[in-house]
């Protein structure tokens, strides 16, 4: 029988990084057509070492044409909503706005917002549901009307967070009913039935005409799906992909300690020696990447450049391998999974990032070895009987050849934050599939911003990137890089709209920046001010509305509509019983309106028990294990985040 197995020495690392190195080479060169790479970035990452506490700044911008966001997930009414508004678009970072600006935009979308400025050629996808949170994906697409629910949030997010690029459907999987897992918390199960098979491509078709129906054409729809052929048959590629941008073919899990034989959780191609079953479930020859991908491409005729294959950038692994059976650990009986660095302790998969997986590599009693046929490493421990399957470099580049070779549309990773701290594994694929994104240069920002003054304005045009020049015009045209040259203070006297363009040699230009700049002599109103301040309150406040203009007349509402010189006219103190907004306007005849003041009255009391997926409010009280907690900072508690375990959030009370 022909040795398909190799031990990789120290001389044979070398030749393998060498003959890398040729197939990088050749990959870029044969690559006829531009490739796609797209990442996961999972909204947890931040708070985990083992994920590198990773926010989006930390993203290689340069190296991806598309980051999925994972995960949102469709509620219980079936709109789309966020597994983590703290996350997502409370929690403070670099390109955060202030406390101080209205409808404030912060966490990981206003980094996205700001990171689309300047790689305006990456695409940003909201991914929904994921293995653990599709729990209600089978009642959404069960009629026309939950549908439409679901179809509008999207309409209204992508409005709402332009720089949004599209919707990615991660349901796993139509026409499977999966209950909860009881061994993992955070699984909230996927029910389904034969019924998905029609409702699920009608999803996609009609997010699809809601597209074209709201303007949004340019906008993607994508969708994660199997890489087990019965299920694909479960569904209608050949009817639902004319509806898709793209198809990403979740080519690994392929195996795990579900199984008591260990294997390869992401093989390119079948091995004649895997021992696993042919029946019911042709697993040994139809559970590989190029199967798969060939059974949509020839089976269903799904084009190949919408096809892209799976790369996971995380470990499976086994305990209890029996060293008398398989080869050096593969093909090996087993039983259970040890703790890798990104489980649960109480439901562990073997799944450490690629990073603990190097430290293993190099660490006493681990041999690496290589699969000739399948085209993929493992690691193995004889003496503490643990075997792990996982991607490397070498197969990682072996995966974008195939995609390469055979007219495949490009690599899709589950998941960024996983990756080493250099990001070997996505600069592999990235250089292997020829992707470079330019840096643009950061759009030029005013001082003072435009707006409505009394007085001539001293103007001042900045930009954060180094070295950068800024053209400007100040007669409404578009900047040029034969336009005046921003050298110092501008003196606005009159109503001018200013525009600003800024070039970096070896940069894309930036963004056309316009600032609009009204001088009158006429006097604002000053903005009404509110007493106390909004905020979170444990009990009604009486809530007092002042203006420092003399003779002023305060309106105001409590709906969120903007107030009109015809709203309530405020006479005295309001008592707020219940969350609430108010907003207020200040008017006096022969001046301009104020601008609107806005607060809100958050009202929360009582005691609750501590639950999961909850959003508490500052100084909410709750009670955990017998102790009652006081809540530091406003968030929605995942699990993992019990009370004695972030302090930072809880106070013990």
């Amino acid at each position: 029988m022909k040795k398909f197995f190799v031990k990789l020495s120290a001389i044979g690392l070398v030749v393998a990084v060498i003959f890398t190195l040729f197939l990088f080479n050749s990959s870029v060169a044969t690559a006829s057509e531009s490739k796609r790479f797209i990442a996961y970035f999972p909204n947890w990452g931040m708070y985990n070492a083992a994920h590198q506490s990773m926010n989006v700044g930390m993203i290689p911008w340069n190296k991806v044409t598309c980051i999925n966001h994972a995960f949102f997930t469709v509620d219980s009414s079936y709109k789309l909503v966020s597994t983590d508004e703290w996350a997502d678009f409370q929690t403070t970072f670099a390109h955060s706005d202030s406390w101080s600006v209205p409808d404030r935009l912060a966490g990981h979308f206003g980094e996205y917002r700001y990171y689309k400025g300047v790689y305006p050629n990456v695409k940003v996808m909201i991914s929904v549901g994921g293995w653990t949170r599709g729990e209600n994906f089978h009642a959404m697409a069960l009629t026309a009307s939950n549908r439409a629910i679901f179809i509008q949030s999207c309409i209204d997010l992508l409005n709402k967070y332009s720089f949004i690029d599209g919707i990615d459907i991660d349901w796993e999987y139509p026409g499977v009913n999966r209950v909860k897992d009881p061994n993992d918390q955070f699984d909230r199960g996927c029910p389904g039935g034969p019924e998905d098979k029609e409702n699920f491509t009608l999803l996609l078709k009609e997010i699809r005409q809601a597209y074209n129906a709201n303007g949004m054409s340019g906008k993607l729809l994508t969708i994660a799906a199997p890489g087990g052929y019965e299920k694909v048959d479960l569904t209608k590629p050949d009817v639902y992909s004319q509806y898709l941008d793209w198809l990403n073919i979740m080519t690994y899990d392929i195996h795990g300690a579900w199984d008591t034989t260990t294997n390869h959780q992401a093989l390119l191609y079948a091995n004649p020696n895997d021992p696993s079953p042919t029946s019911p479930v042709d697993i040994k020859n139809k559970y590989n990447t190029d199967y798969i991908m060939k059974y949509y491409r020839d089976t269903y005729r799904v084009p190949a450049n919408k096809l892209n294959v799976g790369s996971p950038y995380y470990s499976r692994g086994w305990k209890n391998v029996i060293s008398s059976t398989g080869t050096n650990g593969l093909y090996a009986t087993a039983n259970g999974a040890p703790v890798g660095n990104l489980d649960d302790p109480n439901s562990p998969g073997g799944q450490n990032s690629y990073t603990q997986m190097k430290v293993l590599e190099a660490t006493s009693g681990y041999v690496k070895y290589r699969d000739s046929y399948s085209m993929v490493p493992w690691l193995y421990n004889q003496s503490l009987g643990i075997m792990y399957t996982y991607e490397d470099e070498i197969s990682a580049n072996a995966r974008c050849n195939y995609v390469i070779n055979n007219g495949f549309g490009g690599i899709i990773a589950w998941e960024i934050s996983c990756d080493s701290s250099n990001f070997a594994l996505t600069e592999i694929i990235s250089s292997s599939l020829g992707i470079n994104n330019v840096q643009m240069v950061a759009t030029p920002t005013f001082s003072p911003a435009g707006g409505t003054y009394s007085s001539s304005q001293s103007v001042t045009i900045s930009c954060s990137t180094n070295g950068a020049t800024i053209r400007y015009t100040t007669d409404g045209s578009e900047p040029t890089s034969s336009s005046s040259q921003y050298t110092g203070v501008i003196t606005v006297s009159n109503t001018t709209t200013l525009k600003a363009k800024a070039f970096a040699s070896g940069l894309n230009n930036s963004a056309t920046s316009s600032a609009t700049y009204t001088i009158s002599s006429t006097q604002t109103v000053a903005t009404p001010t509110f007493s106390p301040a909004g905020g979170t309150y444990s009990s009604a406040q009486s809530v007092i509305i002042s203006c420092s203009t003399n003779g002023a007349t305060i309106r105001y509402t409590t709906d969120g509509s903007e107030p009109t010189s015809s709203s309530t006219q405020y006479t005295g103190a309001l008592t707020v019983s219940n969350t609430t907004t108010v907003k207020a306007k200040a008017f006096v005849s022969g001046m301009n309106n104020s601008a609107t003041a806005s607060a809100t009255y958050t009202i929360s009391s009582g005691i609750h028990a501590w639950a999961t997926y909850t959003y508490y409010n500052v100084n909410d009280i709750v009670t955990y294990n017998g102790n009652s907690y006081k809540c530091r900072q406003a968030h929605t508690s995942l699990p993992g985040w019990e009370p004695p375990v972030v302090p930072a959030l809880w106070l013990l009370i």
